[in-house]
């Protein structure tokens, strides 16, 4: 794979559910080194992209490709130990007698693969991905003790362990409260700025995306109606395909919120 290349695309695909459509002739691109933001109202579409890219959806037409290769099932096991996967909620089960250290842990089996007895490199990697989220100190505490900020950094640390070349977040702060969900996404950010990481992040309330990202994706409908800038998200045109009749309210707290900011 050339280093121009797109890390991953979506070429005029199609996806339905039954009679249902879930995407329309969609088509985009992720770029090295982007952090891409993909809004939309609920059922509009994100979560079908994120399940294409990692090989849970199969297309009715079009053409999926991950690092320049074709999301097949022959291919999926390879491309998976590439891509680090946050999803909304736990990937792990909280009532499991697992530690904080034991779930980060995962993602480095899913680099290594099934069944391979982790070495002084793997157990570093955990060490270092616990310090990167700044949760070393809970490396021993009962994952399913954590508080809900405190487990998405864990499943942060889990999919950094993995050392991805690509990660795809799910709303990772959807059962956040306010203090926590602004933490979550200022760790994001800074993951971005450290290690270019390539990441694709599906948020619904885009007043809560951090303005690191630099690109914007709008589905409204199961179709592709906004490509550009970050900055252009914030105009009505486009706000109306994520909150529809509520838009000019939403665009007027932003504003608010923005011009508060501001201020000394």
């Amino acid at each position: 794979m050339n280093s121009a290349d797109p890390v991953a695309s979506l070429s005029r695909v199609s996806v339905r559910f039954g009679r249902h459509p879930a995407l329309r002739d969609v088509s985009l691109e992720l770029r090295p080194g982007d952090f891409v933001a993909l809004a939309g109202a609920n059922g509009s579409g994100k979560t079908t992209i994120l399940r294409l890219l990692l090989g849970f959806v199969r297309p009715a037409a079009g053409d999926v490709r991950v690092f320049g290769q074709p999301v097949a099932p022959g291919a999926l096991r390879a491309l998976r130990r590439r891509i680090g996967y946050v999803p909304q909620s736990p990937a792990v089960d909280v009532r499991l007698p697992l530690s904080v250290r034991d779930v980060v842990a995962i993602g480095r089996c899913a680099r290594t693969g099934p069944g391979r007895r982790l070495g002084r490199d793997d157990r570093a990697a955990i060490a270092a991905s616990l310090d990167a989220i700044g949760i070393a100190h809970l490396a021993d505490r009962p994952f399913g003790h954590l508080s809900g900020g405190e487990r998405q950094k864990a499943q942060i640390a889990r999919a950094l362990c993995q050392e991805p070349d690509l990660m795809l977040l799910d709303e990772p702060t959807s059962s956040l409260d306010l203090g926590a969900r602004c933490e979550c996404l200022d760790l994001l950010a800074r993951i971005h700025r450290d290690r270019a990481l390539t990441m694709l992040l599906v948020m619904h309330d885009i007043e809560a995306l951090p303005r690191a990202c630099t690109r914007a994706l709008v589905v409204d409908r199961g179709a592709l109606v906004f490509d550009a800038d970050f900055r252009g998200l914030l105009r009505a045109a486009n706000l109306r395909h994520i909150y529809r009749q509520n838009a000019p309210r939403v665009l007027r707290e932003l504003r608010l919120a923005e011009s508060q900011a501001e201020e000394p």
